[in-house]
């Protein structure tokens, strides 16, 4: 089912924020500052040669074997995350892990699900850095060494396992230690949006190049987003931004922070939400030379949403961990949109709203690039990366720039899924001008849903949003 495609409002692009790449199981393993790690492992057979049905690479009669073509690819691609101490359900460090899992690891990779890489990257539809993607031919080993009964070979010990990635000496703060409530609501029935106000007491200007977010309980964070907040602004003609949170806080005085549903909270006007986190994230780094501004007599307000459906939470508690890297300066200083048309129809008087009962619902919006470019005064913008985000009835979700002449697919998910929400750069950022747009189609299952869903916050609610990091 096709809905019509609005045009999108000036007032959406208002929302600014800084995007980045997690690192676990990149295709090359990087730390922070984007170096390769010494020792990762390289591949020593011919993985680039089509298999065959025999088992052999190549054409070669050499059986395949896990020490001298699996472990190497293992090690590349899989064990950042499934290591000792690492995020992974399981560890593949050993033969015996991988020659255990060796049927499931062979499913999931061909089904791509794992590594985790939601993005299509074979080149049909962008191509992006520190990709997960696993060449078709990578896949076609392992699996013809699973069916091979999973040879060990001779033992080596010159593999090394990546290190997690982490941010160095990075400035850190902390939520409160806080029991979230159910507010509910249609828009949020099993959740509570909270603000929490953080001074960073920054020397001076700083740019954010990288960040990561550390959830106190990853069972009830649904996502977490910093905003930075001028305190000594004035808001409404009487009261500055201070004053309005400080009221918004007075209002629960026995809990900490405020409710927040949308941005920093009712009336708080903030600059852009230049990081935001989401399950499956990781350490994010902006592309290099780039960051966003947080200024110096600014404070930041975070914002975390606790997800209550599973009733097991009710009663838990938080106390989440913000990482920032900062520097003095950086080359070019990038911007975040996060325009979301379908959300933003919570605010009209007619909400849109996807029928239910239904396997497939498409939803369509596009941006001219025009209305960025002339809120900046400037020519032309680079896109250096992008953002998916839906919820759990979301399936598919598509990227276009339309120029004049002609359409280009710039970012495909054809398999979303909630737990690993991505941000994704560019190899090489596209140009956009005045005579391109951004047209974004999502696709929503919602054979499940016995009432029309609607768009919000809340998890059972759904959201069609793609941000956009560009730099001018």
């Amino acid at each position: 089912m096709q809905r019509p495609s609005p045009s999108l409002p000036l007032s959406t692009l208002g929302l600014l924020m800084a995007l980045g790449l997690p690192a676990c199981g990149d295709d090359s393993t990087n730390n922070d500052d984007g170096a390769a790690t010494e020792g990762a492992a390289t591949t020593t057979g011919d993985t680039d040669s089509v298999v065959d049905d025999t088992g052999t690479s190549g054409g070669s009669t050499a059986a395949i074997t896990y020490w001298d073509d699996v472990a190497p690819v293992l090690y590349q691609r899989c064990t950042g995350c499934h290591q000792d101490g690492s995020i992974g359900p399981f560890n593949l460090q050993t033969y015996e892990d991988a020659q255990t899992w060796g049927a499931a690891m062979v499913a999931a990779m061909e089904a791509r699900t794992m590594p985790p890489w939601l993005v299509t990257d074979d080149g049909s539809c962008g191509e992006f850095r520190d990709s997960r993607w696993m060449p078709d031919e990578e896949i076609a080993l392992i699996s013809a060494w699973v069916d091979d009964g999973a040879p060990e070979g001779e033992p080596r010990d010159d593999l090394e396992l990546p290190s997690f990635p982490a941010l160095d000496n990075p400035t850190t703060f902390e939520t409160p230690n806080f029991t979230p409530e159910i507010q509910g609501g249609e828009l949020a029935e099993f959740d509570e949006y909270r603000c929490f106000l953080v001074d960073p007491d920054l020397p001076g200007d700083r740019f954010m190049t990288g960040y990561d977010v550390l959830p106190g309980n990853e069972a009830i964070v649904h996502h977490v987003l910093v905003m930075p907040v001028d305190p000594d602004l004035q808001v409404n003609g009487t009261q500055t931004n201070a004053e309005v949170m400080q009221a918004l806080d007075d209002e629960s005085p026995d809990r900490a922070g405020w409710p927040c549903f949308g941005a920093a909270g009712d009336g708080v006007d903030n600059r852009g939400i230049p990081v935001s986190w989401a399950p499956g994230q990781g350490v994010v780094s902006y592309p290099e030379g780039t960051g966003l501004r947080i200024a110096q007599n600014e404070q930041l307000v975070v914002q975390v949403h606790y997800n209550l459906v599973d009733p097991a939470t009710h009663g838990q508690s938080d106390q989440s961990q913000i990482q920032l890297r900062l520097e003095e300066s950086v080359e070019r200083e990038g911007i975040m949109l996060l325009p979301d048309p379908f959300l933003d129809s919570i605010f009209g008087d007619d909400p849109i709203t996807l029928p239910p009962g239904e396997e497939s619902v498409e939803y369509t919006w596009e941006v001219p690039a025009l209305l960025v470019l002339a809120e900046l005064g400037i020519p032309q913008i680079e896109l250096h990366g992008v953002f998916p985000h839906m919820h759990e009835f979301g399936t598919a979700m598509r990227l276009d720039i339309n120029g004049a002449d002609d359409s280009e697919c710039a970012a495909e998910v054809t398999d979303w899924d909630f737990g690993w929400q991505l941000q994704y750069f560019y190899e090489e950022p596209r140009v956009l001008t005045a005579s391109d747009s951004l047209q974004v189609t999502c696709e929503f299952n919602t054979m499940s849903a016995t009432e029309p869903v609607t768009p919000g916050w809340g998890t059972n609610n759904e959201m069609c949003l793609m941000g956009v990091y560009l730099v001018p």
